[in-house]
């Protein structure tokens, strides 16, 4: 019988660098420790990273989902909970509750994850997966189609990923991208309204020294985002972000 838990809880500070201007946790740090309790969640398990590994395999997040109702502040403790409530195609899902330590709900999210082979980048089937599944809690329906293609994109910014940017895996994190992304931003925007959600498709994987440039168009009350690495044209994450005062 397993000893890993169906749900996994934690709880954790917002530190000083982990805030913005205002004093309030970055969406690309909370998005960071969402990440983190994933993994320390499939950790113990034959498919944590280490497990993973000795397969010469790897987890990568294919879709990622979130809904900001409020943002932690400097000095707050929140509360993080994540299960994983089923495989879905070659997915495995995942969702998130962020909450004070009093259970008032700050943020929703969901995941939706691959299992790589680490020479030919071919998903696995996970149908046999053991893991112990909550398939009858859904914080959020986890939408597997990508964010819409931008039609009319607008450059934004440029970036250059450093060696900080990298994950274990060689590539650069998730986070980076959604912190590319609101970097992008004007701000005056990034200090007086709040995203309020934030939805992000991984397509390709970025390595030390890419160049990238994000781009961006309106779309109805949304706004749609595009990374890409001109030096061959390959678009590597999209995102569909919401604002609010």
């Amino acid at each position: 019988m397993s000893t890993t838990p169906s749900v996994w809880n934690e709880q954790r500070l917002v530190e000083s660098f982990d805030v913005d201007v205002k004093g309030r946790l970055k969406p690309h740090v909370l998005f960071s420790y969402l990440i983190n309790s994933a993994w320390k969640h499939t950790s113990p398990t034959d498919h944590g990273y280490k497990g993973l590994s000795n397969r010469n395999q790897m987890w990568v997040l294919a879709k990622f989902q979130l809904s900001i109702k409020e943002l932690p502040s400097w000095g707050d403790q929140i509360f993080i909970e994540t299960w994983g409530k089923g495989i879905k195609k070659l997915y495995a899902l995942r969702d998130f509750i962020v909450s004070t330590l009093e259970g008032r709900k700050l943020a929703s999210a969901t995941s939706a994850w691959l299992v790589l082979d680490k020479d030919n980048h071919r998903p696995l089937r996970l149908d046999q997966m053991s893991f112990p599944w909550n398939p009858g809690r859904n914080e959020m329906e986890t939408d597997l189609n990508k964010v819409p293609e931008l039609a009319n994109a607008q450059e934004r910014a440029q970036f250059q990923a450093v060696f900080s940017d990298l994950d274990p895996n060689d590539h650069v994190t998730a986070m980076t991208y959604l912190q590319w992304i609101m970097d992008s931003h004007p701000r005056a925007i990034l200090e007086e309204e709040l995203p309020r959600s934030v939805e992000l498709s991984f397509l390709a994987e970025a390595g030390i020294a890419d160049k990238v440039t994000v781009y961006s168009e309106k779309r109805d009350i949304s706004e749609l985002w595009s990374i890409k690495r001109p030096a061959d044209q390959r678009e590597l994450c999209r995102a569909k972000l919401a604002w609010s005062p």
